[in-house]
């Protein structure tokens, strides 16, 4: 990594540091380059009188920006020169200075950095803030710290982090950046034992042979090859109906209904439900339950409420998981309605899924965990020609789920019939309900 020069000052530089864990990330470059822009940086002399510089400590949740921040800490308080710049005890999640500095933990979401003025900034982990923000959160704090750099004539932009996915701004620079001369961004990617010679060969060996894919990532930091964003941005956004929340009945309308139900843990119980539209697909319902904390999911009072919504749109049965375990046909089948494993699985269903995004042929309702949900979605090539679709780690996909089976029913209950035209009036045979009963209109006739 090279020095800074003069040519640096008066402008903005980056650098990127690729690494893989445990290699000092924190503790030898986010916390002394913080450290030194805030006490020694000169930042105080662009401020306006009453304004107070801000250098962020960003990463992908609260608890994580706490250890950049508790090296920070113990360097000013052990050291008597440093020390000396405090104003007042460093508080819980912001060290004020006497030079109207302060070093701040923010969590990453893009409105938390709005407002501030900052002449230097850590954006730690970022290949991660994916998983506990918006799927696009990188970029969009990214530009806010930008934005209040802007006052600042020389300023310092360090992102830091083990690699993930191939896609992002982390995965862009190192794309755009790594090995090529640049004057506003710097790139370096290190290994572990490089970038920390304490770490035992022998350990990190056990660690590749456990796990050869995750210890690249993890350990060599080198991008996942396998790992790449199911659906793009763009198709999500423009598949989102922004402000409808929920479609009513329609007597005029076939249903299909997909069902999640609750896997233990943090996972939703989630239902969808949909229609057709010629050769549009159309949610008009999504619902979850979930257990709060410190408190029990009263299943059986979640599967009733399903069964009643499910019945106001004509349905008597749904598609789940074909994991789900017997009690959850059994709940079901107490409440009038028919759980049917569904005739493809998880990757299946999203991949059938997959082209209605693409070609602009679905709409969903404007969900916030939903969309969430299905921004963080991956692909995952598998041997054979196999694709796996799934959540990343320590994430959910209950929603993307239950979306997906009533999909797949959906348009496979198209192709199975078509009502029957009775001159203007259009009658759903009793029979039918029984048969495709996922796939079904409230009411046994009405007019065309």
């Amino acid at each position: 990594m090279r020095p800074t020069t003069r040519a640096d000052r008066g402008r903005a530089v980056g650098a990127k540091r690729v690494a893989g864990a445990r290699a000092g990330k924190d503790s030898r470059i986010a916390a002394p380059i913080a450290l030194y822009e805030s006490i020694y940086g000169g930042h105080q002399k662009h401020l306006s009188k009453g304004e107070r510089g801000t250098i962020p400590l960003v990463a992908q949740d609260a608890r994580a920006t706490r250890i950049a921040f508790g090296y920070i800490t113990d360097y000013l308080t052990h050291s008597e020169i440093l020390s000396s710049m405090l104003d007042g005890e460093p508080l819980a999640m912001e060290i004020p200075l006497i030079n109207r500095m302060s070093i701040v933990c923010f969590p990453s979401t893009k409105s938390s950095l709005r407002g501030w003025s900052i002449p230097a900034g850590i954006m730690d982990e970022l290949a991660f803030f994916r998983l506990e923000g918006s799927a696009e959160s990188d970029a969009e704090i990214q530009t806010s710290i930008r934005r209040g750099m802007v006052q600042f004539d020389r300023t310092r932009l360090i992102k830091i982090s083990t690699p993930y996915m191939r896609s992002g701004i982390l995965f862009d620079d190192f794309k755009d950046y790594f090995g090529k001369d640049s004057e506003d961004v710097l790139v370096w990617k290190a290994s572990s034992a490089l970038m920390n010679p304490s770490l035992k060969t022998s350990r990190l060996e056990r660690e590749r042979r456990l796990d050869p894919e995750r210890y690249a990532r993890e350990y060599e930091a080198e991008f996942a090859e396998d790992l790449e964003a199911f659906l793009p941005l763009a198709w999500i956004d423009a598949a989102i109906v922004q402000g409808r929340y929920e479609l009513p009945p329609s007597e005029h309308s076939f249903y299909s209904a997909g069902i999640d139900p609750n896997g233990g843990g943090q996972d939703a119980f989630t239902i969808s439900i949909v229609h057709a539209d010629g050769d549009r697909i159309v949610q008009d319902v999504c619902r979850g339950w979930k257990k709060q904390r410190g408190q029990t999911m009263n299943m059986d009072a979640v599967v009733k409420d399903i069964a009643a919504i499910m019945k106001s749109y004509g349905l008597n049965s749904g598609d789940g998981d074909r994991y789900s375990g017997q009690w959850v046909v059994d709940a079901f089948a107490k409440e009038g309605i028919a759980y049917i494993h569904s005739e493809t699985d998880k990757s299946g269903a999203y991949l059938e899924m997959e082209p209605l995004f693409a070609q602009g042929k679905i709409e969903i309702l404007d969900h916030p965990e939903l969309q969430r949900e299905l921004r963080l979605l991956e692909r995952r090539p598998r041997p054979g020609g196999k694709v796996v679709v799934d959540h990343p780690r320590a994430s959910h996909d209950d929603y993307p789920n239950s979306l997906a089976l009533a999909v797949t029913k959906a348009r496979r209950g198209r192709m199975d019939f078509e009502p029957a035209a009775c001159g203007e009036r259009i009658v759903s045979n009793y029979s039918w309900w029984n048969e495709f009963g996922s796939f079904s209109r409230p009411g046994q006739f009405w007019d065309s």
